[in-house]
C-alpha cells in the first residue's frame, strides 16, 4: 500500500525551495512586556497564544495567525515582537502589501527584535515593486554583525540580483491583456499546469481544490492535486470537470503533455519514486488507468515536466537527478535513435540550466522555441518565464527573460503558447488579483503602439517606433513635435452569479472612485450569461457596488496598480440569495480586546450591511454574537450579547429603523467548529445575521 504521507505534489516540488529565509526566528511576545494597565489583557493574551499555534504551522496558517494577532494588536500596538510576527503573517499570506508598515514599526521600536528583520522588510519592499528601498534593506541585513544562516546570505544576494534585473526588465514593457477565466478554471486553491489540446478546444489542468470527500491535507497544508479538463466554446472556457477516478486518486496527478491526436496524456504522479511521468490513454470516450511511460526516462529522483517535440524526435524533461547537474532541477533532452529506442536523458548544459531550479518546459508549435521557467538567469522574482531560440545548427541560444508584465516579482510557471493562435498564451501565477494561490491566466499579445514624430519643416516625413525597432522613413530635421500616445483603455470585466447554484444573474454595478467618493461608471450584467464589461477612467483603486433583486448587495474594493499593463481586469462576483432563515457570517467585525467596542476595521462590512437594509425595506434581521468556549460561560454570554447590540446600535445610527433589528448573544452554545483547536475557536468567535422576514 502506498504511503500517502510521503506523497510528493508537483506544486510542492515547485515551491519548497523559494522561502524568504531559512526559518523565521522563534520570536516570542513576552507576557510581562505585553501586559499593561489597560483592561482586556487576558483576552488579548489568548489571541497571542492562538496566533502562536497557527504561526508555528506556517503555510496557509499564517493567515489564521494574522487574524488572531490583529485582535491582540488592538490591545498593544507598540510591541516589537507582535509587529514582527504580524509582518511575517502578511508577507506569507494575501496581505503582502501591508507587511512593510509592521516591519518598519518593529524597526522603529526595536530593530534587534529579530536577526532577519531587515531581510524580511526588503522582501516586503520587493513584492511592492519598491526595488531601491528593497536593495537598501537587503544591504543593511548583509552588513549586520550578527550570525546569519548561509542559506539566508545566498538568498539575499539572489534577491539583490532580482531587484537589479527588475529595474532593467520592467523598463521595456509589452502590451499584453491578461484574462482570468474565473471559477470555471480557477479556485481559492492552487490551479496550474495548463495543457492545451492541439486544436485549442480543450484544456487539461491541475488543481488542489477539495475534490474527494475525504480531506487530504499534506505537509504544505493543502489538499491533494487532481486533473481537470475544460472545453472551449466560442473562446470561453467551460467549467472544469474531473478526468475521472481511473486517473485521479487520493495521490498526486497533474497533466504535462497531450499528444496531437488528443488521446494520450502524459501526467506527473507523485505516488511513485520521487515523482514520475506516467501515461493515460483515451479509449471509447474514457480516460483509462495510467501506465508506465515507454521511453525509459524515469529515475529514482523526480521528473516533473515532459514535452515531446512536434516532429516526434525529441523529448524534453525536467529532473532533479544529480548527474551532470547545474544545480537544482535541470532541463534534459532525450533523442529518438530509431523506431524502438531512445537515448538516455542528457543535461542541456549551463546555457539553458542555471544554478537554481528550472521548471515547466514547453515547446512552440514549430519546435524551435523552448519556453521554461527558472529562478536563475536574470529572473526578477520567484520563477520567471524564459525562452530560447534554436539556431540553424540546432543549438539553443542564451535564454531571454520574457519581460514584464509576463513576469513579476511573483511566480510565473507553465507558460504554454496557444497551438492555434500565436498571439495567445497561458501561464500559472500567484500574482495579486486572482482567486487564490496559483491561478491560470490567459495572455493576449496586443499590437504594438505606434508613436509618430512629425517633422515641422517637412510634415510628410515621419519616424515610426514600434517597440524596440526604429523604422526611419526619411532623415528627420532637428526640430520635432511628438504626438502624445493615447493611453490604452482599461476595462473591468467578469460575471455575476448565484453563490450556491452558479446561475447567471442580472445585476447593477456602480464603480466608485475611492478618493472622490464619486460614481465614475454604471453598468448592468448581461441577462444572458451574467457577464459585464465596464470601461474605467484610469488604473487606480475603486469600490464596486453590486446589486441584484432578491440578493444581498455586495461592495468590493479593487486595487489596479498604475503599472498594470493589461486592458482587462477580471472580477467575478457571487451574490447570496435572500432567504428567510438564512444566516450569514459578517467578516472582519473586530472589537477592542475583551470589550464590545467596535474598531474602525469593522466599518466597511457594517456599511455594506447598512446598504443591504436600505435596498430591501421589508428585510428584518437578527444579529447574533458568538464566542468560543474559552473562559466563563456567563461572561461569554454577556460579551456576545453586548457585541451584537453594538452592531445594532451602529446600524441604527446609520438610519436603520430599530423595529427591523433584533439581537441576541449565544455565547459558546452554537459552535460551527471544534473548540479544542485554535482554528476552530477562531471560527466560533463571530457575528452573524439571520434573515427573519423578507
Amino acid at each position: 500500500m502506498k504511503n500517502w504521507m510521503n506523497h510528493i505534489f508537483l506544486s510542492l516540488c515547485l515551491f519548497l525551495s523559494v522561502s524568504t529565509s531559512k526559518a523565521q526566528q522563534d520570536v516570542s511576545v513576552n507576557r510581562m512586556d505585553f501586559k499593561s494597565e489597560k483592561p482586556g489583557f487576558s483576552q488579548a493574551w489568548n489571541f497571542i497564544k492562538d496566533g502562536d499555534s497557527f504561526f508555528s504551522k506556517k503555510g496557509i496558517w499564517y493567515q489564521s495567525a494574522l487574524q488572531e494577532y490583529l485582535q491582540a494588536y488592538a490591545y498593544d500596538s507598540r510591541n516589537a515582537e507582535l509587529n514582527y510576527k504580524i509582518g511575517v503573517c502578511c508577507l506569507y499570506s494575501d496581505y503582502k502589501e501591508d507587511a512593510i508598515d509592521y516591519f518598519l514599526k518593529a524597526i522603529e521600536i526595536n530593530d534587534k527584535v529579530a536577526n532577519d528583520l531587515y531581510l524580511l522588510t526588503g522582501r516586503a519592499y520587493q513584492f511592492a515593486g519598491s526595488y531601491l528601498e528593497a536593495l537598501g534593506k537587503y544591504t543593511e541585513y548583509l552588513n549586520l554583525e550578527v550570525k546569519k544562516p548561509e542559506e539566508n546570505i545566498i538568498m539575499t544576494n539572489k534577491f539583490i540580483d532580482e531587484c537589479n534585473s527588475a529595474m532593467i526588465v520592467t523598463k521595456d514593457t509589452m502590451r499584453i491583456e491578461f484574462i482570468n477565466p474565473g471559477n470555471n478554471i480557477n479556485s481559492e486553491a492552487d490551479d496550474y499546469s495548463p495543457v492545451i489540446r492541439s486544436d485549442g478546444k480543450q484544456m487539461f489542468f491541475a488543481s488542489r481544490k477539495l475534490f474527494f470527500s475525504r480531506v487530504t491535507v499534506y505537509d504544505d497544508t493543502k489538499n491533494d492535486e487532481n486533473i481537470f479538463v475544460s472545453d472551449n466554446n466560442d473562446g470561453n472556457w467551460g467549467m472544469g470537470v474531473s478526468l475521472g477516478k481511473d486517473v485521479n486518486t487520493l495521490y498526486s496527478e497533474a497533466p504535462l503533455y497531450v499528444n496531437p491526436s488528443g488521446d494520450q496524456l502524459f501526467i506527473y504522479s507523485g505516488s511513485e519514486g520521487g515523482g514520475d511521468i506516467i501515461l493515460t490513454t483515451l479509449k471509447k470516450g474514457k480516460w483509462r488507468s495510467p501506465e508506465s511511460e515507454r521511453f525509459g526516462i524515469n529515475s529514482p529522483e523526480s521528473e516533473t515536466s515532459f514535452n515531446l517535440s512536434p516532429n516526434g524526435a525529441e523529448i524534453y524533461i525536467v529532473s532533479d537527478r544529480k548527474k551532470n547537474s547545474q544545480g537544482g532541477k535541470d532541463i534534459f533532452i532525450v533523442n529518438k535513435l530509431n523506431e524502438k529506442k531512445w537515448s538516455k536523458p542528457k543535461n542541456l548544459g549551463p546555457v539553458i540550466n542555471s544554478e537554481f531550479d528550472e521548471e515547466s518546459v514547453r515547446l512552440s508549435p514549430d519546435g524551435n522555441t523552448l519556453f521554461f521557467s527558472s529562478r536563475g538567469h536574470n529572473a526578477i522574482g520567484g520563477f520567471d518565464v524564459f525562452y530560447s531560440k534554436r539556431d540553424s545548427a540546432g543549438v539553443w541560444n542564451e535564454p531571454v527573460n520574457a519581460g514584464y508584465p509576463v513576469n513579476t516579482v511573483w511566480d510565473e510557471v507553465y507558460y504554454s503558447p496557444s497551438p492555434v493562435n500565436d498571439s495567445i498564451f497561458y501561464l500559472a501565477t500567484n500574482r495579486g488579483g486572482g482567486l487564490g494561490g496559483l491561478d491560470i491566466i490567459e495572455g493576449h499579445i496586443l499590437p504594438a503602439l505606434t508613436v509618430s514624430v512629425i517633422v515641422q519643416e517637412t510634415p510628410k516625413d515621419t519616424i515610426q517606433y514600434i517597440r524596440d525597432t526604429v523604422f526611419v522613413v526619411k532623415e528627420a530635421a532637428p526640430v520635432v513635435v511628438e504626438e502624445p500616445v493615447k493611453v490604452a483603455n482599461m476595462y473591468l470585466a467578469g460575471r455575476v452569479v448565484d453563490s450556491e447554484s452558479g446561475k447567471s444573474l442580472v445585476a447593477k454595478l456602480e464603480i466608485v472612485d475611492l478618493l472622490t467618493d464619486q460614481i465614475v461608471s454604471t453598468s448592468e450584467s448581461s441577462d444572458i450569461d451574467g457577464t459585464f464589461r465596464i470601461e474605467l477612467p484610469e488604473r487606480k483603486s475603486y469600490m464596486v457596488d453590486i446589486r441584484s433583486d432578491g440578493y444581498l448587495s455586495d461592495m468590493k474594493r479593487i486595487n489596479i496598480p498604475t503599472t498594470y499593463e493589461g486592458e482587462t481586469y477580471n472580477f467575478d462576483v457571487p451574490l447570496i440569495k435572500i432567504q428567510v432563515g438564512k444566516s450569514v457570517v459578517l467578516n472582519n467585525i473586530l472589537f477592542e480586546s475583551g470589550k464590545s467596542v467596535l474598531t474602525s476595521g469593522s466599518y466597511t462590512e457594517l456599511d455594506r450591511l447598512t446598504a443591504i437594509l436600505m435596498d430591501n425595506k421589508l428585510l428584518k434581521i437578527e444579529i447574533s454574537g458568538h464566542t468560543d468556549k474559552t473562559g466563563s460561560e456567563v461572561i461569554n454570554a454577556k460579551l456576545s450579547k453586548d457585541r451584537a447590540k453594538a452592531v445594532v446600535d451602529y446600524l441604527v445610527q446609520k438610519g436603520i429603523d430599530l423595529s427591523r433589528l433584533t439581537f441576541k448573544g449565544s455565547g459558546s452554545t452554537q459552535p460551527i467548529s471544534d473548540n479544542t483547536t485554535s482554528s476552530g475557536r477562531a471560527k466560533n468567535r463571530r457575528v452573524e445575521f439571520k434573515i427573519l422576514e423578507f
